[in-house]
C-alpha cells in the first residue's frame, strides 16, 4: 500500500478512536451524573415534599404564632401536672431509698445488726425465726455492695411486717435479684427488689398483714403468693410468697 495511502488510513483510524473514546466518556459521564446527582436530588425534593405535606396536616398547621406559645405554655402545665402526680405516686409506692453506705464494711455491719436485731424482736414476740442466716456477706464490687444493701433493707422491711403481725413462726426469708422497669426510651423508672418468704399464720393475723403491706412506706408488691394448710393446729396456715419492695429513681 502507498505510504501516503496507509497514513491517511491510520489517521483516520486514530479519529474514530478518539471520538468513541469521547463518546464513551460522555455517555459515562451522563449516567453517573443520572445517578448520583439528578437521582440524589429528585430523591431529596421527594423528601422534603413529603416532609412539607406532613407539615401542612398537622394541627398546628393553621395556628397562629399566638395559638402555638399558648399551646406550648398548656403543654407544659399538663407536664408539670404529670410529673408532680409521677412524684406523688413514688412517694406513696416508694419502700426502699438508696442506700446512704455502701462499703463492704458498713453492709457487713448493717447485717449483722439487722439479724441481731430480728433475731432479738422474734424471741421478745415468742415467735420463732428460723432463717437466722438469711444473707449472704460475701461481697464482689461497690455496685453489688449497693444492691446488697438495698435487698438487706426489703428483707428488713418484710421481717418486721411479719413479725408485727404476729405470726406464729417465720420459715423462709430469702432476696432474690431486683427487677428493673424501663418506660418506652429505656430509661429506667422503678426496681422491684423481692423476697421470698414464708411463715404460718392464722387468719386474723393475715388479713392484718394485708392490710399493712400497703400502707404508704411499708407496700410490698405481690408477684406470687401460695396459701397451705399449716403444719399444726396452731399454724393454721402456710403462707408462701415472693414479695417486692419498691425503689424509684
Amino acid at each position: 500500500m502507498n505510504p501516503q495511502l496507509q497514513s491517511v488510513v491510520d489517521f483516520v483510524k486514530t479519529e474514530r478512536m478518539q471520538v468513541i473514546l469521547i463518546l464513551l466518556f460522555v455517555i459515562l459521564s451522563i449516567f453517573f451524573t443520572v445517578q448520583f446527582v439528578v437521582l440524589e436530588q429528585l430523591n431529596t425534593a421527594q423528601e422534603l415534599r413529603n416532609e412539607r405535606d406532613g407539615l401542612n396536616a398537622s394541627q398546628y398547621a393553621s395556628q397562629s404564632s399566638a395559638n402555638l406559645l399558648a399551646i406550648v405554655e398548656q403543654e407544659r402545665a399538663n407536664l408539670n401536672t404529670i410529673s408532680n402526680e409521677w412524684s406523688r405516686i413514688a412517694k406513696r409506692l416508694a419502700t426502699l431509698h438508696p442506700p446512704k453506705f455502701t462499703d463492704t464494711i458498713d453492709y457487713k455491719v448493717q447485717l449483722y445488726n439487722v439479724r441481731d436485731s430480728l433475731q432479738k424482736k422474734s424471741e421478745q414476740l415468742k415467735i420463732k425465726l428460723i432463717p437466722t442466716e438469711f444473707m449472704d456477706d460475701a461481697l464482689s464490687s461497690d455496685e453489688d455492695t449497693q444492691m446488697r444493701m438495698l435487698q438487706l433493707s426489703a428483707v428488713e422491711y418484710l421481717a418486721d411486717l411479719t413479725l408485727d403481725r404476729q405470726i406464729q413462726q417465720l420459715v423462709e426469708l430469702y432476696p432474690l435479684p431486683p427487677i428493673e422497669h424501663v418506660d418506652a426510651k429505656g430509661n429506667k423508672t422503678f426496681s422491684e427488689y423481692p423476697v421470698r418468704v414464708e411463715c404460718d399464720v392464722d387468719f386474723t393475723h393475715l388479713y392484718s398483714f394485708f392490710q399493712v403491706v400497703f400502707e404508704e412506706n411499708k407496700v410490698f408488691t405481690f408477684r406470687n403468693f401460695r396459701i397451705e394448710s399449716g403444719p399444726t393446729f396452731d399454724s393454721k396456715l402456710r403462707v408462701k410468697a415472693i414479695m417486692s419492695a419498691l425503689l424509684f429513681d
